[in-house]
């Protein structure tokens, strides 16, 4: 359950966050298979494979959402529509007008969702009671609100924004590049750099070290760093972005090691435990440091958290 990317939330203030609290939300709203006529279900499951909906270690909790959806391709429903359309013209020699193709292309997938296949995706959703977080495995803006707005229904509120820092990490990446990182980051060999005037402007940069003429010159002229490619303390490789989001998380062969040595009879609950251990210490002693280099929260953030 290693975390491949991290979008990280902010708390208001200290939540009354609890295993027991936390079990009772989550089983308002349990995952159910689709019904015949639902294109996408979306609910809970048990991270741990037992009957509990919630892991917890000390003041972190680990959650699991599962979401299934009817895969039914536009080419099958565009296939079912020409055929049904052919079938009018032939019979009342007569074209169907737009709106009268649209009410066939819904009737079309009424009756063809019974029969779809389906895939389910599944989002880790981890609460970090100490530092008041809520940290998702996944940085799609639809699939984590979706996953906020569950949470927040079975507990009655979730008052939690996306992390804000005192500097932008744009205007920090970018000092990184322009001076020195931080000790304990290392740069490595991929970048994004954007124009903050135009768009389209983007230069992307991998497999070559971050340090040469062809970056000072992008950064000269005024473009900024929207993503960079960072290893902290060797323990992991990730890439940053401007909007704090962390991607493409690599964990050092030595971390995932240590996991497997604590569980040599390969017990699925231990090796949830030792994974879970490992990452979320790991990940809040980056997210601190990160926070720190950006010069702390944003002035809301602080306020909320005094």
């Amino acid at each position: 359950m290693w975390f491949k990317a991290l979008r990280i939330y902010q708390a208001r203030n200290a939540q009354p966050w609890s295993t027991e609290k936390l079990q009772e939300a989550l089983a308002s709203r349990p995952f159910r298979h689709c019904s015949s006529q639902e294109e996408v279900s979306v609910g809970w499951v048990s991270p741990s494979g037992t009957e509990s909906l919630v892991h917890s270690q000390g003041d972190h909790w680990l959650l699991k959402l599962k979401i299934e959806e009817k895969i039914l391709p536009a080419t099958v429903i565009r296939e079912h529509l020409q055929e049904k359309t052919e079938a009018i013209e032939a019979q009342e020699g007569r074209k169907p007008g737009r709106k009268e193709r649209q009410n066939l292309s819904e009737e079309i997938r009424f009756e063809l969702l019974p029969r779809a296949f389906t895939r389910s995706r599944y989002l880790w959703v981890w609460l970090d009671g100490q530092n008041h977080r809520v940290l998702l495995d996944n940085t799609t803006d639809k699939l984590c609100e979706q996953a906020l707005n569950l949470l927040r229904e079975g507990l009655g509120s979730l008052p939690v924004v996306p992390l804000g820092t005192q500097k932008p990490a744009t205007q920090v990446m970018t000092s990184w590049l322009q001076e020195e990182a931080e000790p304990s980051l290392e740069l490595l060999d991929a970048c994004e750099l954007r124009d903050p005037e135009d768009d389209k402007a983007v230069v992307r940069i991998k497999g070559q070290p971050l340090t040469g003429d062809e970056i000072t010159q992008h950064l000269t002229v005024g473009k900024r760093v929207t993503q960079l490619r960072l290893n902290w303390q060797d323990q992991l490789t990730f890439t940053l972005t401007d909007s704090l989001f962390l991607k493409n998380l690599k964990y050092a062969d030595e971390l995932l090691q240590e996991a497997e040595d604590v569980n040599p009879d390969q017990d699925p609950l231990i090796a949830l435990d030792a994974e879970f251990i490992l990452m979320s210490n790991t990940l809040s002693s980056l997210v601190d440091q990160l926070v720190s280099l950006h010069a702390g929260l944003n002035d809301q953030q602080s306020a909320d958290q005094e």
